[in-house]
């Protein structure tokens, strides 16, 4: 598959800004500042184009609303340098992304703090990143309380809130071609909602970054998502993972072909990629949810599809995640399909989500026993809900997917 890395990363972060809840740009908003102050150091275009990928996806280790209201709320926060290091592990697993990872790695360090084992390059990568998020922290502050073109009257106000960190936080070059940046109106016009994209995009266009990725880089780019999805909770860890395997697992005992087989995992992978946009407390709720939480949650596969769509375009991925709740009955959402308008890979992977789910510790229960959750899902199969020859099969098998559904750890069983 080719994959536009450029592109890719955009996408990343769009969905990595859904964790924001009510700010659903800040990664794209780090990466444009950024580039500007990048030009105006006089750097060359691959090394503004790095910056600007590595600013956008600098909040790869960020999964939890509590950790980016934190991060949103305290200019240094104590807990900052855990994200660092979880984003610097997740953008290694994923080559195209692994020349990014060092700057993310100190992204929260300051200036007079920066290891001497970093070179001078990665030393301002990562404090421009730490420069820009904490101005777009203040920036996304302004613009809460303010008209969007007051920030043009009040730029040097906004400035001055960094100005004592200089020497310390910020190195002294950097900040200084940000006060130049920031005389452009420019500067801040593009960071509103309606010309960010277009921005991003023209600069992206000025590079062809475009590379072919292996199944097996593919699945690493879904496995890396999927970790940020998972991490969001405790209670979800792995759930992607194994809902991956699982879904690979019944497919292949089903009868489909290597390909299709290997494109369902990848979607199990990347099936809750839009729980991001889901706030802790809902996940993690140790009752029944409200109607009004509930509404909230149902969201999901249509973020889901949306990130998708834009990551693995021409292929099943986005659908099949996107329908993972429908059910044969039509009593599914988020569009209520019944019957043949659900395909034989989207019922795979709805059972597959419903087991796993079940077989894992939740907040409001402990694991349950491989009968205590089929009996669960015989209700569903009698009526009509599932597809009986995926659910049978899943049955026949049930020892070894139980197995697999309660597996910790990337360590997959053989089936």
């Amino acid at each position: 598959m080719d994959v536009d890395v450029g592109r890719a990363a955009h996408t990343v972060t769009q969905a990595l800004d859904y964790v924001g809840i009510d700010d659903r740009s800040h990664g794209r908003r780090v990466g444009l500042i950024c580039h500007r102050i990048a030009h105006l150091m006089g750097w060359d275009r691959d090394r503004r184009h790095y910056i600007l990928l590595a600013g956008m996806l600098h909040d790869s280790g960020v999964s939890s609303t509590a950790v980016h209201k934190k991060l949103a709320d305290e200019l240094e926060w104590n807990g900052a340098e855990q994200h660092c290091i979880r984003g610097d592990y997740f953008l290694r697993s994923f080559p195209p992304f692994r020349r990014y990872a060092e700057a993310v790695r100190y992204h929260h360090t300051r200036w007079e703090h920066l290891p001497t084992s970093l070179d001078q390059t990665m030393r301002e990568y990562a404090n421009l990143i730490f420069l820009s998020d904490r101005l777009d922290v203040i920036y996304a502050s302004f613009i809460q309380t303010h008209p969007h073109h007051l920030v043009l009257l009040q730029r040097d106000k906004l400035l001055d809130e960094l100005r004592p960190h200089i020497g310390t936080l910020f190195c002294p070059q950097l900040f200084e071609a940000l006060e130049q940046a920031a005389l452009k109106d420019s500067f801040w016009l593009e960071l509103r909602e309606e010309f960010l994209d277009d921005a991003i995009f023209d600069t992206l266009a000025s590079s062809d970054y475009k590379i072919s990725l292996s199944f097996d880089e593919i699945e690493s780019l879904g496995e890396l998502i999927s970790q940020v999805v998972d991490a969001k909770s405790p209670f979800t860890h792995y759930h992607s993972l194994r809902v991956a395997d699982l879904s690979y697992a019944l497919a292949e005992l089903v009868g489909c072909d290597q390909y299709h087989s290997r494109i369902l995992r990848i979607a199990g992978l990347l099936h809750d990629v839009g729980k991001l946009r889901t706030p802790d407390e809902i996940l993690e709720k140790p009752g029944a949810l409200s109607p009004e939480e509930l509404a909230q949650m149902r969201s999901h596969p249509l973020d889901s599809r949306r990130v998708l769509k834009a990551i693995f375009p021409n292929t099943p991925i986005a659908k099949w995640a996107s329908e993972h709740h429908e059910k044969l009955d039509g009593s599914g959402y988020p569009y209520g399909w019944e019957g043949d308008r659900i395909d034989l890979p989207t019922r795979i992977l709805c059972i597959a989500d419903i087991f796993q789910a079940l077989c894992q510790k939740r907040p409001y229960r402990g694991r349950l026993s491989v009968e205590e959750v089929l009996s669960i899902m015989d209700k569903m199969a009698d009526g009509g809900q599932l597809d009986k020859d995926v659910y049978g099969t899943l049955k026949e098998h049930r020892d070894d997917l139980y197995l697999l559904a309660i597996k910790e750890g990337a360590v997959t069983v053989e089936i």
